[in-house]
């Protein structure tokens, strides 16, 4: 018997007289065992199949939600830009045409309004007549006119102020 085959005899024999002693030496093996499978599958884990590390996998994710956080203030800028200058833009628009005299008919004259959401715009009135066209306008500045406004001129304004509600 050679030396290799001795030792085994010898802790075979060991392990039979004392159960303890086997019972330690069966765990023993148990967690060599497991532990050679879990260092194996953490191999995998750290290695990606394209041969990437972990490491520079999340390095790089990383760098990307940095990218994408960057970008979505810079966008958020930009909307909040946009809508700063939406809401003083032209929006509310409304045109009522009436006859500002009896019996003229056709309803050749008009009363235009433009507005923007904070009530800033203009009133445009024509007033036709058989001599020629008259046109006039007047200014609005938070819904409040500066000169004083005709019956048609109001119901434009308050017909392009309903649209900007909805």
């Amino acid at each position: 018997m050679n030396g290799f085959a001795f030792l085994i005899q010898q802790m075979g024999d060991a392990l039979l007289a004392s159960p303890l002693l086997a019972g330690i030496a069966f765990f023993t093996l148990l967690s060599l065992v497991l532990n050679g499978i879990l260092f194996v599958r953490l191999n995998r884990l750290v290695k990606g199949g394209d041969g990437k590390t972990l490491e520079g996998t999340i390095t790089k994710l990383g760098e990307r939600v940095s990218m994408l956080e960057a970008h979505a203030k810079k966008a958020e800028a930009a909307f909040e830009n946009v809508d700063a200058r939406l809401a003083g833009s032209v929006r509310g628009i409304a045109v009522k045409r009436f006859d500002p005299f009896q019996n003229a008919g056709g309803q050749q004259s008009f009363a235009a309004a433009f507005l923007s959401e904070e009530g800033d715009g203009v009133v445009l009135s024509g007033i036709h007549a058989r001599d020629g066209v008259r046109v006039y306008a007047k200014g609005l500045k938070a819904f409040t006119p500066a000169q004083e406004l005709s019956v048609e001129e109001q119901g434009a304004i308050d017909e392009a102020k309903s649209k900007l509600a909805k």
